[in-house]
């Protein structure tokens, strides 16, 4: 192609989550000049992704939200498309609400592609009226897995893109796992971790029910909370309640995950819906047993022993047992990188980046 195709991304916010990890990783790896990347974000905030976007050419533009205030929202972007000359608009999205959005690029002259990446959303109302205008505003359709996609699109034709990672980043190393524990003064303690968004489909009270269960079988284990969120002070108030003060690390927003999965013991997700969660791709990169919930697509265990699912309708305890169970059968066992079977069940990120450039010159040159 004679010159670059613009591509112009539409996420909620930059900030360190599921959905922006799997578009930063993308954008770092892509050829750049050739696919450049803008944002539009309804969010901006302290460690989040916009000072790396401009350090790698891209811009990032602040919309109010389409729920807040829809004309402003609408207009912002059908103007950014048609005074940037994007050629592809792609808005990222657990739900059909924001049709209108790709409507707007749509009209503005763009190629539009909606990704689905959740297999449920709280709004289902909402997204109930959504997806009628979604078959006209999406031009093509991609989704995280088939349950994401049937989600969203119903009957309607679109394609599984993997949540690639960079599987060289989660190799274990003793070395990773010694910073971690010397950077927070842990000892040999076992340390149960949880890394997502402090919000509600994410099941954070449920994990401290289960991790004061777990005490009562392993008094020195440490529970790592990673991310934050709305749900922030109801957390901070339930582990107050049951007296997990001493043992319950909120670390934030923090930028070494590979890091601390190499520190980990177990990976707890009892989640109460997802799309298909890159949290627990890199979990068995990094060789980390993983409890998750029955809910959670099967599409995520791509390794063999690594992750057990689990049913939501079990109690705390029931969940504790199986955690301290988990952490002592893998306590003397040697964590290994798991490049082959992620590689061979397609979720390496070289792979996702040309399929990528392939699909947006596909688009272009059609």
């Amino acid at each position: 192609m004679d010159k670059p195709v613009k591509i112009l991304q539409i996420v909620g916010s930059m900030h360190p989550g599921g959905i922006e990890n799997f578009v930063m990783n993308l954008y770092e790896h892509i050829d750049r000049e050739q696919f450049p990347f803008d944002f539009v974000v309804h969010k901006q905030q302290a460690g989040d992704y916009t000072e790396r976007i401009e350090e790698l050419g891209g811009k990032s533009y602040l919309l109010s939200r389409l729920t807040r205030n829809p004309i402003r929202n609408l207009r912002g972007i059908y103007r950014l498309v048609k005074e940037n000359h994007y050629d592809i608009v792609i808005r990222h999205t657990p739900n059909a609400l924001i049709a209108p959005q790709l409507l707007a690029a749509r009209l503005a002259g763009a190629h539009t592609i909606c990704h689905a990446h959740s297999e449920t959303d709280r709004q289902k109302v909402l997204h109930i009226l959504g997806k009628g205008l979604l078959k006209i505003a999406a031009e093509r359709r991609i989704a995280c897995s088939v349950n994401a996609g049937r989600w969203m699109f119903g009957k309607q034709h679109y394609e599984i893109v993997h949540n690639a990672v960079d599987i060289s980043l989660f190799q274990y190393s003793r070395e990773k796992e010694e910073s971690i524990r010397k950077e927070f003064q842990l000892g040999e303690r076992h340390i149960y971790g949880h890394v997502g968004n402090f919000v509600w489909s994410k099941n954070h009270l449920l994990m401290l029910q289960i991790f004061k269960e777990i005490q009562k079988q392993d008094p020195e284990a440490v529970l790592f909370f990673v991310g934050q969120g709305t749900m922030q002070k109801e957390i901070e108030e339930k582990v107050q309640e049951l007296s997990l003060q001493d043992s319950v690390i909120l670390t934030g927003v923090r930028k070494d995950v590979p890091v601390l999965m190499s520190a980990f013991n177990v990976l707890l997700f009892p989640s109460v819906y997802e799309g298909l969660p890159l949290t627990l791709i890199e979990a068995q990169a990094a060789g980390l047993p993983c409890l998750i919930s029955d809910s959670i697509t099967r599409d995520v265990i791509v390794t063999e022993g690594l992750v057990k699912p689990y049913s939501l309708e079990k109690q705390p305890e029931d969940w504790a047992v199986e955690a301290v169970r988990m952490v002592r059968e893998n306590s003397d066992s040697t964590r290994e990188c798991q490049r082959e079977q992620i590689v061979k069940a397609g979720y390496d990120l070289d792979a996702l980046v040309k399929w990528y450039q392939d699909y947006f010159t596909r688009i272009i040159t059609e």
